[in-house]
């Protein structure tokens, strides 16, 4: 019985989508109807619903407390409207099954976060079904592609099918006069756009077939996907309501959303991811003394290099570099050569809520130091001994130019790839003297050895924001170092990784 390790292992990968077993899970019969008519009533199945006012109490405002229409408490009635109870119209179940593209040459899936590539391997079969009584939790990067939906259509009917937010009531699909029970056979009003869950809250998203009473214009349809609400679209295109159907798939978050969403100045969560990031990988490299060991940030730290073009000569050789244009965004993930950093640079402050007013304006009664720092001698260490490149504090609002510049910059240059430079931006709650500031670096020599974790807690300074830069070495770095190096020897090395 050779093949019986094989086997399980299949089935276990098969199932690893799959939970307890639903009245769904094989046959979409009168009992799974039954099962998901009670679902569609249940005012506690859903975070909108009875819940909704103990996760957010009167007076309470976040990005996890929005809720349109607060007396909307079920599914039902975020579909068809406020009072809506009956759910016998439900006939039958549609059918959906995605399908993720995996890569052609057979490695794991990556895709561009917020600065930095995500690894995503997929956790289940490469095909799955939803089940609308599951209780898997998708992340939309595995929703993003149109999956195959089909239903029990009568011969010679037209079907109206739209994927649906009932949250902000947002239309992320819609299709009209479709034939033949499967969804490619009609006219597309709205592309399908993959859920987008913005926070960190479990969601539903529902598919919709609707049998329509005669044909349908498509061009009359209003070109909006936002604010459309179901019932208005059932009376709009004469929609029946007297035989539907639907299936319903639990979505969270993810980075791959996050991006996207920053991306259209919805909301910028990429602080968030990047704090989990930069948490996990300074665990797994032993810790720092002097920032906490979870980086709860809630502000991007957007840095920008432009410096002029420059001619120098290393060890006998001319090189010309054009004019640079570096920006470590939240999707930046590249190296930067040194020579790129030789300048300042620009740094722009951007917090989670960007979808009402600028930045500038969101963040303009605030205070803030920013840090460029060399934190890589305490990586794993209990002892402070970071190296300042760059310090600025009392920076009002968004503008860096305001703080009072403690240190000026002074460009990172390694040899070492796993260098850990980090800007960090902290929040003040108080003003912070320029003078005193200068005097946590060590006794013995300028800018090392600098106590930040001090600095921190003596100012009462909370972390809102890091933004990691990778510098590579180059021939500028040789270059600088041959200046001060009067016996040639840096000549002599490996030649550096960028010419």
């Amino acid at each position: 019985m050779a093949y019986v390790p094989a086997l399980l292992a299949l089935l276990l990968m098969a199932t690893s989508y799959v939970n307890a077993r639903t009245a769904c899970s094989v046959r979409r019969d009168a009992a799974c109807v039954a099962a998901v008519r009670s679902l569609l009533t249940n005012p506690s199945a859903f975070w909108y619903g009875t819940r909704y006012a103990t996760d957010c109490p009167v007076g309470k405002v976040s990005s996890l407390c929005r809720n349109t229409k607060r007396s909307e408490k079920t599914l039902l009635s975020r579909i068809f409207g406020d009072g809506a109870t009956d759910s016998s119209g439900l006939a039958f179940i549609v059918n959906v099954t995605y399908s993720p593209t995996l890569p052609a040459d057979g490695s794991d899936r990556t895709y561009s976060g917020c600065g930095r590539i995500v690894d995503v391997p997929l956790k289940g079969p490469h095909d799955f079904v939803v089940d609308p009584l599951g209780k898997y939790v998708y992340p939309p990067y595995d929703l993003r592609e149109e999956p195959d939906v089909t239903w029990p259509a009568e011969k010679n009917s037209l079907y109206t099918v739209i994927m649906y937010d009932p949250a902000p009531f947002y239309v992320h699909a819609l299709y009209v006069n479709v034939a033949g029970g499967r969804l490619q056979n009609g006219d597309t009003v709205f592309n399908y756009f993959g859920p987008g869950n913005p926070v960190d809250r479990d969601n539903p998203y529902i598919w919709l077939v609707f049998k329509q009473q005669k044909s349908v214009d498509a061009s009359k349809i209003a070109p909006a996907r936002n604010n459309i609400y179901v019932q208005n679209l059932v009376s709009q295109l004469d929609l029946s309501t007297k035989s539907y159907g639907i299936n319903i798939i639990m979505t969270n978050t993810d980075e791959y959303t996050a991006a996207f969403i920053r991306s259209v100045n919805f909301l910028n969560r990429c602080p968030v991811y990047y704090g989990k990031y930069l948490s996990s990988y300074i665990q797994k490299r032993g810790g720092l003394p002097s920032l906490p060991a979870r980086l709860d940030l809630s502000v991007s730290v957007d840095v920008n290099f432009q410096a002029p073009p420059i001619t120098y000569t290393s060890c006998g050789k001319q090189y010309h570099q054009g004019r640079g244009n570096v920006t470590l965004d939240y999707r930046n993930t590249g190296d930067v050569p040194t020579v790129e950093t030789r300048i300042s640079p620009k740094v722009s402050l951007v917090p989670l809520d960007i979808s009402g007013q600028p930045p500038s304006v969101t963040l303009k009664d605030k205070q803030y130091t920013l840090l460029m720092l060399d934190l890589t001698p305490e990586l794993g260490k209990t002892k402070q001994d970071s190296y300042a490149h760059w310090m600025v504090v009392n920076i009002r609002g968004t503008d860096i130019n305001s703080g009072d510049e403690v240190y000026n910059w002074k460009m990172p240059m390694t040899s070492d790839l796993n260098e850990l430079f980090l800007f960090a931006l902290f929040e003040q709650s108080k003003h912070v003297n320029p003078a005193k500031a200068s005097t946590y670096d060590g006794n013995s020599c300028f800018r090392c050895r600098f106590r930040a974790g001090d600095f921190i807690r003596d100012n009462n300074l909370s972390l809102v924001g890091l933004r990691r830069i990778a510098v590579v070495p180059d021939t500028y770095q040789q270059y600088l170092a041959a200046r001060t190096d009067t016996t040639n020897q840096v000549c002599k090395h490996s030649p550096p990784i960028i010419g």
